[in-house]
């Protein structure tokens, strides 16, 4: 395995996409920085003033970092659907599979491959993020607001970030794989992101037995382990909860890929 995981490492550095998702991530994350700053100039005084403290460090977790979550998850969705799906396009996956030792060895690789990417994705933007809000703060004249107990959290935050995106990345491995398509993989795991808080929206509508329900499902405790974090036995539960979707989908890879039949691509 150690030889496989190598070599997809090796891919993926080699890769142009595995940087230009981060890069575009950034220059988002970066133009909506830079509208804010710009508009500490042509703002009133009460606005400009609004404005800064937004920019701060102390408004971090609450700003710049939760676009870290909405599209630093939907590149990290796309990558995580090509692991298996850009073999099956580029019919490549039976000479992989005949350098590999075995089917487990390849599937092991591949899903430790896309996690470590998740990892350092979610750092790398997260320090980004953090540059542009002191050099926002810096140019709009404005207070950062740094302090360690902030830091802490901010850190922490950042550790929320990896681990929400967990499941959905195993999602995408498991349904590129399932499919044999980077589409599917990409469409089923940012569709779920958006389609779930509005299904059950709806859903409570109709009756509050759908409160109970929608704990059980990722957007739920997602939104529990970033915005409602407070050290709590619940909080923990969401941890939890979010390992296991991750755990099932992870085990359905290896279930599907072992059994399948490859000899006819």
């Amino acid at each position: 395995m150690g030889t496989l995981l190598r070599s997809e490492l090796f891919r993926i550095r080699k890769r142009p996409q595995s940087w230009l998702m981060l890069v575009l991530a950034a220059v988002f994350v970066a133009l909506i920085y830079g509208g804010m700053t710009v508009g500490t100039f042509f703002a009133n005084a009460q606005n400009a003033t609004d404005l800064r403290e937004t920019l701060a460090f102390d408004n971090l977790r609450d700003f710049g970092l939760s676009f870290n979550s909405l599209f630093g998850g939907i590149m990290l969705a796309i990558f995580a659907a090509g692991a298996f799906g850009n073999e099956y396009s580029w019919n490549t996956i039976r000479p992989l599979l005949a350098r590999a030792r075995s089917r487990t060895s390849l599937v092991t690789a591949k899903l430790v491959m896309v996690f470590l990417y998740g990892l350092v994705f979610t750092v790398s933007l997260a320090v980004l993020t953090v540059v542009m809000s002191f050099v926002s703060t810096l140019v709009a004249n404005g207070n950062w607001n740094f302090s360690g107990e902030e830091l802490g959290k901010v850190a922490a935050y950042i550790v929320g970030l990896f681990v929400t995106n967990l499941p959905y990345l195993a999602l995408a491995v498991l349904v590129g794989m399932w499919t044999k398509s980077n589409a599917a993989g990409i469409g089923v795991a940012i569709g779920i992101s958006f389609i779930e808080p509005v299904l059950f929206m709806t859903l409570r509508a109709v009756n509050d037995v759908f409160d109970t329900i929608e704990k059980g499902g990722l957007n739920w405790n997602v939104q529990e382990v970033l915005y409602r974090w407070s050290n709590s036995q619940q909080n923990w539960i969401s941890v939890g909860v979010l390992l296991l979707y991750t755990v099932i989908f992870v085990a359905l890879t290896y279930r599907i890929f072992l059994r399948r039949d490859v000899t006819s691509g």
